[in-house]
C-alpha cells in the first residue's frame, strides 16, 4: 500500500501524491535558490570576448562631419563587428558593444538627402523615396582601405580626416 501524504497536503493540491514525490520537493527550494544565483550572476567573466572601448573624431573637408555611421569588420572570419552612429564629427562605442583586440576594416557611410522630390510617374510607396548622395569615398566606404587595429593597452581612438576636394 502507498503513503499518502497528511490531509492538508492532499487538500492544499486537491489530490493525493506518493510520499516519495513529497519528500523530493524539500529539494526544490534550494535548487531554486541557486539556479535564479546563477543566473543573475552569469556563470563568467563579464566581457568574455575581451571587448575594448572605442571612439573618435572624422571630419569632412575639415568640417566635423554632421550625421553618419561608422562600421568596424573584424579581418579575423570568426572576429565580431560593431559599429556607432557619427553626430557633429564624434562617434563613440561603449566597451559593452565595443571591439575585441584585432584588426578591422573601417567603413564610415554619410548621406546628403536629394532635394528633388520623389518621381511622379512611380506609384506612392518606399521605392520612390530618393536616394541621398554619397559624401564620403568610396575609398572610406565600399572600396576601404582603412585599418585599424585595437589593442589592450589603448587608447582605442580613431580620427579621420576625409578630403573630397582640393583644399
Amino acid at each position: 500500500m502507498k503513503k499518502q501524504l497528511p490531509r492538508s497536503a492532499s487538500r492544499r493540491w486537491g489530490h493525493t501524491l506518493p510520499l516519495y514525490l513529497h519528500k523530493c520537493s524539500s529539494c526544490i527550494g534550494p535548487l531554486f535558490v541557486v539556479a535564479l544565483t546563477l543566473s543573475v550572476l552569469g556563470c563568467g567573466p563579464g566581457n568574455p570576448l575581451g571587448r575594448k572601448a572605442v571612439s573618435g573624431k572624422i571630419t569632412l573637408n575639415a568640417a566635423p562631419l554632421k550625421n553618419g555611421s561608422i562600421e568596424f569588420t573584424p579581418h579575423d572570419p570568426n572576429g565580431v563587428g560593431s559599429g556607432s552612429t557619427i553626430a557633429d564629427g564624434v562617434y563613440s562605442i561603449v566597451t559593452e558593444k565595443g571591439l575585441p583586440v584585432g584588426k578591422y576594416t573601417v567603413r564610415i557611410f554619410s548621406a546628403k538627402p536629394r532635394t528633388g522630390g520623389p518621381d511622379p510617374s512611380l506609384p506612392p510607396g518606399p521605392s520612390t523615396t530618393p536616394v541621398g548622395v554619397d559624401l564620403i569615398p568610396p575609398s572610406y566606404n565600399s572600396n576601404s582601405n582603412q585599418v585599424i587595429e585595437v589593442t589592450d593597452e589603448g587608447p582605442n581612438e580613431f580620427n579621420y580626416d576625409i578630403v573630397t576636394r582640393k583644399r
